[in-house]
């Protein structure tokens, strides 16, 4: 340990993260000496980041390391440092970082982060898994509504097992604590972007949810064990949990964990995958494409020439669940047969998506 005034900095443990990862870089955690308020969030974020400015510039150093990407961790402030020339250049680093942080009023530690090393299942097994990608009719932005949102959220998730485990920038922290929802809207909020995984620590069973702040989300279910109707049931639900504030959403089968709506596995008819990357209006009355099973409006139904083969419940007002009615052909490795999807496409007609709706 050594000091900078009134930021302690834990050496040992920081060296010790450079060398699990063979010196190619680490994690590094601001801890303030006492816990900060909703509204320090941006004041203490814009300090670490001008810290980072001043760090990066040299300290005194002639080979500076390179810190970037400040969030928000479980206890404190998380920056990812990079391009170590030696223990001088990381010790120079930490002590220009450490007083600028002071020069602010700051006190408290720097310490490696506290991260998690997933199970390599949980990224490296391809098995597929059930995606809810749901369009919100608002922006997560209201505090109250964003609250309640993340806690119906992490009460979806949870069945995916008992370790919590949240995504802060680069970092993947266990979430031990009863705050889990509380952790996930101050992300979203901070970040504008959270991610939610849930995993069991005795076998290969996760769910997890991505979300952005303008409100569009994806929500999965992997459990390699479990049927694939049991998994289009655990999606279903996190549809109908939405469905008051949704505008869209839809039901596929992916072969990994997606990052948003483009990431579906399959490129739609007539947008481009970059123009699924936001929330736009267009998706009340208008869908990318025709899968499994979705929730669309009254604007959407209005516009389908074709219902044959589909059963819809109404299961909001103005909310209709429209479900194929051979959802194994449509939930099988690769999607439906083109037959099937060519005739689903042409049924749904004028309701798809061009790229002129999304301008």
């Amino acid at each position: 340990m050594i000091s900078s005034g009134g930021i302690r900095i834990d050496l040992a443990s920081i060296e010790q993260h450079l060398e699990d990862n063979g010196h190619d870089g680490c994690s590094v955690e601001f801890v303030p000496a006492r816990p900060f308020a909703e509204d320090e969030e941006s004041g203490v974020l814009d300090a670490v980041g001008e810290a980072l400015g001043v760090a990066n510039d040299g300290g005194g150093s002639d080979f500076p390391m390179f810190g970037q990407q400040q969030s928000l961790t479980l206890a404190g402030v998380g920056v990812s440092l990079d391009s170590y020339w030696g223990p001088e250049s990381l010790t120079a680093w930490l002590r220009t970082f450490a007083h600028a942080l002071e020069q602010r009023g700051y006190t408290g530690r720097l310490t490696a982060t506290s991260l998690v090393r997933p199970p390599r299942w949980l990224w490296h097994d391809y098995t597929p898994r059930a995606g809810a990608f749901i369009a919100l009719d608002h922006p997560l932005t209201d505090g109250d509504d964003t609250a309640l949102w993340c806690a119906e959220t992490a009460y979806w998730a949870r069945h995916g097992g008992s370790h919590a485990l949240l995504h802060a920038g680069p970092v993947l922290q266990h979430d031990t604590s009863d705050q889990v929802p509380q952790h996930l809207a101050r992300t979203l909020r901070t970040a504008g972007h959270g991610i939610l995984t849930y995993i069991d620590p005795a076998a290969p069973r996760a769910a997890q949810v991505r979300v952005q702040q303008d409100g569009m989300a994806v929500f999965q279910t992997y459990d390699p064990a479990a049927p694939t109707a049991a998994l289009v049931a655990r999606a279903r639900a996190a549809i109908v949990a939405n469905a008051d504030r949704t505008r869209l959403a839809f039901v596929t089968m992916t072969p990994m964990w997606s990052y948003n709506w483009e990431q579906t596995g399959r490129q739609p008819p007539a947008v481009a995958p970059y123009e699924l990357r936001h929330n736009h209006p267009a998706w009340a009355h208008r869908i990318p494409d025709v899968h499994a099973l979705q929730l669309l409006t009254r604007a959407h139904l209005d516009q389908v020439q074709d219902l044959s083969g589909w059963t819809v419940t109404e299961v909001r007002p103005g909310r209709y669940l429209v479900e194929a009615d051979d959802l194994p052909a449509w939930c099988a490795p690769g999607g439906p047969p083109e037959d099937v999807l060519a005739r689903a496409r042409e049924a749904f007609g004028t309701v798809l998506a061009t790229s002129d709706d999304l301008q």
